[in-house]
């Protein structure tokens, strides 16, 4: 018994040390391949050093690879980009640099600017107030299956913002959700407590 328990330990640390080398490996390529200004690898060397995970924090450097990365066009590195213009956290605030991160990832199809967007266009931020041009990038969301688009858009159709009222429409919607597990769409169609539909979702 002693030497199966003095086995298994050699064993679990040996593979701790290989993850721990395979890691090291892998951080060593990120920046290797970051400094050759690959945007995949700039947009992880971003995140390490933001953060200050394995590497020395330096939020200087994590912001000039984001930057990089964004001017590619990469879609994580431009919402994580606009992320920080839109909260001002170690940059200026600027909510048009902001709206111009999102508008970039929304033209390439992804949930995330496509909801931000929506968000920016419903509330005036980094750009006018339009609730129609917020109800068409909501939908694109929302048609695109993302839950939280789906969710949203049908408290849009439920309070007619940029479209008209229709409750049979937000119902469709809810249940799109409600099918991906999205909360607060799971909770209203077991309750059906009017307290969950929203005046303003955004």
């Amino acid at each position: 018994m002693t030497f199966l328990i003095t086995a298994f330990v050699l064993f679990a640390t040996a593979i701790c040390l290989y993850r721990y080398k395979a890691e090291r490996k892998k951080i060593a390529d990120t920046l290797h391949f970051a400094a050759r200004a690959n945007p995949q690898a700039q947009y992880e060397a971003a995140l390490l050093y933001y953060a200050g995970k394995r590497v020395t924090q330096n939020k200087a450097l994590a912001l000039s690879y984001l930057h990089s990365a964004a001017s590619t066009g990469h879609i994580k590195a431009l919402n994580a980009l606009g992320a920080l213009y839109h909260g001002g956290k170690d940059v200026t605030r600027d909510d048009k640099k902001a709206f111009a991160c999102y508008e970039q990832t929304a033209a390439q199809g992804d949930f995330e600017g496509m909801i931000n967007l929506a968000v920016m266009y419903r509330r005036g931020t980094g750009t006018d107030k339009d609730n129609k041009k917020a109800f068409f990038w909501m939908k694109k969301a929302a048609d695109a299956k993302s839950p939280l688009g789906q969710r949203l858009l049908a408290e849009f159709y439920y309070n007619g913002i940029g479209t008209e009222k229709d409750e049979k429409e937000a119902l469709k919607y809810y249940t799109l959700a409600a099918a991906q597990k999205e909360p607060v769409a799971v909770k209203f169609l077991k309750t059906r407590d009017p307290r969950l539909l929203r005046h303003d979702p955004l």
